[in-house]
């Protein structure tokens, strides 16, 4: 009776399921799909409609002439490294912080989570209200103090934006270590604890080794939102000054909508995706070649 209504409900599952992918092959497939035609096509608009020609590849070596898309991979290179490194950084030591309190622990991840909540465009005008040279909260309270004022959002570097980034979503990260954490094995750690291990051996060979998937799809997420970043740069720097914070989705967006350049705009999209896609999996077949060896030597011993 018991693996007659498995069945079933195995059955039901799989049949719900059927809508959903529907849904996705038919609405992101045929995008991607006609992404992939643009890509390599040549189109213009003619009485409104769109006139299309066959271009090879003569779109993607476009993007290897064209100096700001080579910077913008560049500059985006960075801005991942970057942010991916902090808000992991910080998501795991929350993480860590907030388990172990006992008091506040509801409290804190309620805090937390509250900008991971807050729409970028909200973000963006908070951080705007903080950064503005003329207006901005830092730039008085610098100027209450008699330090010199700074041109935070006229600032090349674009440091500044990373940090918006992270501080936007960091609570991401957290929400999905702590997730993580709180799942860790506590007899592993109790043990530890028993042979003498202190908090910090029992956290760097106990908790993180234990964390690492958890680690690792979690700076998948955020390197795939830091290509992905768009509206805080956009509302904020608009990829200024000089291209300092052009990242590839900013070069994209003035491809199709200010040059109506539709072809190259594809074609830059579709080589983000396949390098996403290479370095991804790069890192997954890296890692499971290493796990491997690890078996089979501990096999052999």
């Amino acid at each position: 009776m018991k693996s007659l209504f498995r069945q079933r409900s195995g059955v039901f599952s799989k049949i719900t399921t059927v809508p959903f992918l529907l849904l996705v092959i038919g609405v992101g497939g045929y995008s991607w799909a006609q992404v992939i035609v643009m890509a390599f096509s040549r189109l213009r608009i003619e009485a409104g409609q769109f006139v299309w020609s066959p271009a090879g590849f003569d779109n993607f070596r476009d993007i290897l002439a064209n100096d700001v898309a080579l910077y913008s991979v560049a500059v985006t290179t960075i801005f991942v490294i970057a942010t991916v490194w902090l808000s992991v950084l910080l998501g795991l030591l929350l993480a860590l912080l907030v388990q172990r309190s006992k008091r506040f622990n509801r409290l804190a991840q309620v805090v937390l989570l509250w900008p991971a909540m807050v729409a970028p465009v909200v973000v963006s005008l908070i951080w705007l209200l903080i950064l503005s040279p003329n207006i901005g909260v830092l730039n008085k309270l610098l100027d209450t103090f008699m330090l010199p004022t700074q041109d935070w959002l006229g600032m090349e570097v674009g440091a500044i934006v990373a940090i918006v980034d992270v501080w936007h979503w960091t609570p991401v990260a957290f929400l999905m270590l702590y997730t993580a954490l709180c799942a860790v094995d506590e007899e592993a750690v109790e043990a530890a604890r028993c042979d003498g291990a202190n908090e910090w051996q029992v956290i760097r060979y106990v908790k993180i080794p234990m964390l690492m998937p958890a680690i690792l799809g979690t700076i998948f997420i955020r390197a795939v939102m830091g290509v992905k970043a768009f509206d805080e740069m956009y509302l904020l720097t608009a990829g200024g000054p000089n291209n300092a914070t052009t990242l590839v989705s900013l070069h994209i967006r003035d491809v199709f909508f200010d040059q109506l350049n539709y072809g190259y705009g594809s074609a830059f999209s579709v080589l983000i995706v396949l390098l996403m896609s290479l370095i991804i999996a790069l890192v997954l077949t890296v890692r499971t070649l290493r796990h491997s060896r690890f078996f089979m030597r501990e096999v052999q011993e």
